[in-house]
């Protein structure tokens, strides 16, 4: 969420599967979705994102 702009979260970009979304401006992540591959918790700079 301290992404600043969110667009450009390195979670978002490295999720292959979509899985990272922006809603109300808020990083999330969308469970129907992940695949819990662990690409968005390696690239975290805030270590924020817990699988």
């Amino acid at each position: 969420m301290n992404c600043q702009p969110p667009s450009q979260a390195p979670c978002l970009l490295a999720c292959k599967e979509n899985a990272i979304e922006i809603l109300g401006g808020a990083i999330t992540i969308n469970s129907d979705n992940c695949t819990r591959c662990r690409d968005c918790v390696e690239v975290c700079p805030l270590d924020v994102i817990k699988i």
